[in-house]
């Protein structure tokens, strides 16, 4: 599935009612981009990614036996923490996960995203305490057009 126009109007009007909070908007941009300029990018992604399975397991899922349930409680969740919305639908051999609306930091474009390497560790989790294979991961497929737009994963087995 392609994101398209229907995805960046949902992210557009959940942004136009939340925000990162002020408190905290500078301190993440100038934390990250010091990890990133002091962090091997590998090493960086793998604790990035190490954080989003601790994150998702102190959020955990109820059990669901489909993906549309599995999508209503990822999107309470996701509502619950200021983190955006969801969509999941199958996709051949891989789950695809569109993720829109996730908090924003602000940064140089040319900068990698911090957030990327922690929603893959979040979906994983998610989708491994579902009962996934344990050699299935999330990863993020092609890039964002634009800056805000929404993320596209892929959950399955990959390389």
């Amino acid at each position: 599935m392609a994101v398209g126009t229907d995805e960046e109007l949902i992210s557009l009007r959940y942004y136009a009612q939340q925000h990162c909070s002020r408190q905290w908007v500078h301190f993440m941009a100038a934390m990250f981009a010091e990890f990133e300029d002091r962090v091997d990018p590998l090493e960086a992604d793998q604790f990035l990614e190490t954080l989003g399975i601790r994150m998702a397991r102190s959020l955990p899922l109820r059990r669901c036996d489909s993906l549309e349930d599995l999508e209503d409680d990822i999107n309470a969740v996701l509502e619950g923490i200021d983190w955006g919305w969801a969509r999941i639908a199958e996709n051949g051999r891989f789950v695809e996960i569109t993720h829109g609306s996730y908090p924003i930091i602000p940064q140089d474009e040319a900068r990698r995203s911090w957030l990327v390497p922690i929603l893959e560790g979040v979906y994983t989790e998610w989708f491994a305490a579902q009962g996934g294979d344990p050699n299935f991961t999330a990863r993020l497929i092609g890039q964002r057009r634009v800056p805000g737009a929404p993320y596209v994963f892929n959950y399955g087995r990959h390389g």
